[in-house]
């Protein structure tokens, strides 16, 4: 079955792909900014349902015009031409729109094999990267996936999708101001979800955040802390993390309240170092603490956040712990 979109809006059409919070606020932004009056299409993986069981709101609350799960799950990593196979049916299966009707096609997370789909029809793409900076740091994506999943991993370097250099790759989207390599060149194009979060209207960003909170934290907490998932993305084990953030504690004012903001993919147990801070039950990207809070603590801590790339604005950031740990 064939999507049928609306004759009688004449706007463009245009398909993102999603698969981090991150990514997903990124594209509700951008979808926002740049395509309000086109009819879109947003892709996410099955996976995302654990975070966000409340996915078909993007639909509800007319985010997107169709939100469709792609079932990463199900597409197991072995040889790469069964890989091919299995991303070529389950696009045909759970995708009722033909790729060639879309406008525009915008991917953030393209190492996911979704992006491989449009390689094999030679679709160009617009690529976002994987989260604010990571454009400059692309490696250790690259690394920590090969750890975990070398297959996808080396799938994904062979065809430059950590980083953009794929030929099909018509322009790259990312944040300019925290990159560490040259981003002059007119395939470049600055997008800043803090920027964009300012610009919307109250109504409007109430209404994205309100997908991600039912209601506004209270807390009497001073500081923020961000966690980061370093052991899920294969940069160390569980215990190195752990010892970690218990010198991220070391070095932190003591007496300082601290609520405790974990990475969305972030799984540890954090009660063993902080025994006496709070932690935020909710599920949401770290982008949108500024508008989250009753009374908005002042400081926010951090190893290396790419998330504080976009907080800048809004919080004085102190970041911890990783130089002595890797010393």
């Amino acid at each position: 079955m064939t999507y049928m979109w609306d004759e009688k809006n004449s706007g463009r059409k245009v398909l993102y792909h999603a698969v981090s919070s991150y990514q997903l606020l990124e594209v509700l932004l951008h979808k926002m900014t740049y395509h309000s009056e086109d009819r879109a299409v947003l892709i996410l993986p099955d996976f995302i349902t654990k975070k966000y069981p409340q996915y078909r709101k993007l639909k509800a609350d007319h985010f997107f015009d169709q939100v469709y799960l792609f079932p990463y799950l199900h597409i197991y990593h072995r040889e790469e031409e069964e890989i091919l196979k299995d991303t070529v049916k389950f696009y045909g299966q759970y995708i009722p729109c033909e790729i060639t009707e879309f406008d525009k096609i915008y991917v953030a997370g393209a190492h996911f094999y979704f992006s491989l789909y449009l390689l094999l029809n030679q679709i160009p793409f617009i690529f976002f990267e994987d989260a604010a900076g990571m454009l400059s740091r692309w490696e250790e994506l690259g690394e920590g996936l090969k750890k975990k999943f070398p297959v996808h991993g080396e799938i994904a370097g062979k065809y430059g999708l950590f980083n953009g250099a794929n030929p099909c790759v018509e322009r790259i989207i990312c944040l300019k101001k925290a990159q560490t390599i040259d981003v002059s060149d007119p395939i470049y194009e600055n997008f800043s979800v803090e920027e964009a979060l300012e610009k919307c209207s109250v109504g409007k960003r109430k209404k994205l955040i309100h997908f991600f909170l039912k209601k506004r934290i209270r807390t009497k907490a001073q500081a923020i802390l961000l966690t980061q998932q370093f052991s899920n993305l294969g940069y160390m084990t569980e215990q190195e993390q752990y010892r970690l953030y218990t010198r991220v504690k070391e070095q932190m004012p003591k007496k300082v309240r601290v609520i405790i903001k974990k990475h969305p993919d972030d799984s540890m147990n954090y009660s063993g170092i902080f025994p006496e801070a709070e932690v935020i039950k909710e599920t949401f990207p770290s982008e949108l603490l500024p508008y989250v809070f009753w009374k908005k603590p002042r400081t926010l801590y951090s190893v290396n956040s790419t998330g504080c790339e976009n907080l800048e604005n809004h919080f004085i950031i102190r970041k911890l712990g990783r130089e002595e740990e890797t010393q």
